[in-house]
Order: C-alpha cells, then structure tokens, then sequence
C-alpha cells in the first residue's frame, strides 16, 4: 500500500510517540486511517493531517 503510512512513519513525519498515533487512530482523529483486524497495524494516508500541532524537533524555542 504505497498510499498509506504506519504509525511508525507517521511518528517520524508529525513529531509524536507511536502509541499517541496508534491512540488517535483508535479514537477517530486520523481521517481515513483503517485496519485490516483489530491488533493489525494502522494504515494511515500518507495526505492525513495530524490532529495536533505538528512538533518539529529543530523548532525548540529558548525559553528566557
């Protein structure tokens, strides 16, 4: 499925832990993200849009 991502690729793009990807898959915040059965991994699109504030690692601001 060259259209979808998993969660691994997901965390790497959006900045976030497997496990919160995996969570708002379950929870419905991911449109289109889907499982083959429950267990299976996540099959997100690659053009989903994160349901939170995308962390860019180089982004840290100095706090004063």
């Amino acid at each position: 499925m060259a259209d979808t991502m998993g969660t691994k690729e997901a965390s790497d793009k959006w900045g976030y832990s497997q496990s919160a990807i995996s969570k708002w898959c379950c929870d419905g915040l991911i449109e289109g993200a889907s499982q083959d059965a429950r267990g299976s991994p996540w099959h997100i699109p690659k053009d989903a849009k994160c349901p939170r504030p995308i962390k860019n690692k180089g982004d840290k601001k100095l706090r004063k």
